[in-house]
């Protein structure tokens, strides 16, 4: 039996339409699907679209959070802050998308949203697939947003 390993960076494309992220490896003609993953997205269709990238530094593991409406603290290790395990910042990379900041890609404490317009304005995943995604997504990956 053979394995064959996805090596090399590997980039990610949400569809906001279908509820999914899905992975990537390689460009081009070489590009090939690695994941697909369902996905939630932000309330009244408030995920942001265009061309993203990692921020620098923003790839947490068990993170606290703040809610930025509400001012409600939540410390690393509590087990309900709503943006789960594992946080992937995003930066824009165009003109259009450099004004979004706050935006990433998360677990949830709230399974039931994805498939949902549900979120601040943030991808949600499920725990298990927040994980693949954060190993796979690093500060060199493009993230688009349709």
């Amino acid at each position: 039996m053979r394995l064959k390993l996805a090596h090399g960076s590997f980039d990610a494309e949400v569809v906001k339409a279908d509820f999914r992220i899905n992975i990537y490896a390689g460009s081009g003609s070489d590009r090939v699907m690695v994941a697909s993953f369902p996905c939630g997205t932000g309330t009244n269709d408030s995920t942001p679209v265009g061309t993203f990238k990692v921020r620098s530094g923003s790839k947490l593991i068990d993170p606290q959070w703040t809610n930025p409406r509400t001012g409600e603290k939540f410390a690393a290790n509590d087990p309900k802050n709503p943006i789960g395990e594992r946080w992937i910042g995003l930066q824009g990379t165009t003109p259009d998308t450099a004004k979004f900041t706050g935006y990433g890609i998360h677990g949830t404490t709230e399974p039931q949203s994805i498939g949902q317009q549900m979120s601040m304005g943030c991808v949600r995943l499920g725990d298990a697939e927040v994980e693949v995604v954060y190993e796979l997504i690093g500060e060199q990956s493009t993230i688009v947003i349709r």
